[in-house]
């Protein structure tokens, strides 16, 4: 698992990075200031997708975290053997798996992946 700890030797001008970064700092504002206004994420929009991060993010506070740990995953349900990356609260170990649609190197898409929650992983939410 990836802490925030380990993102401090990384470049920070690289936008995938920073929002690792601001999820597991659980920082809306800053994936406000990253995502892009035309992106349709998860088919809601930029403002809809963050309220529903922001959501999560408030039910992994109120079960103690305070940041996340990043591990890279692959997806064996839906977007099968494609890497997702499942942030993990530091203090409960509940988590949450997200999905980054990419091409050419440019995020297309980023949605929660709700396979991981159907299959009895450790998610209340």
């Amino acid at each position: 698992m990836t802490t925030l700890k380990d993102f401090e030797s990384v470049r920070k001008n690289d936008d995938f990075v920073n929002i690792f970064i601001a999820v597991m700092h659980m920082n809306t504002s800053r994936l406000y200031e990253l995502f892009d206004n035309d992106i349709d994420y998860a088919d809601v929009g930029k403002n809809k997708f963050i309220d529903m991060l922001n959501e999560t993010f408030r039910k992994h506070k109120i079960c103690g975290d305070s940041e996340f740990y990043l591990d890279l995953d692959y997806c064996l349900g839906c977007n099968c053997n494609l890497h997702v990356c499942k942030f993990i609260g530091n203090n409960s170990n509940l988590h949450f798996t997200v999905f980054f649609a990419m091409s050419n190197g440019e995020i297309t898409d980023i949605y929660l992946c709700k396979w991981y929650g159907d299959h009895g992983f450790s998610n209340p939410f």
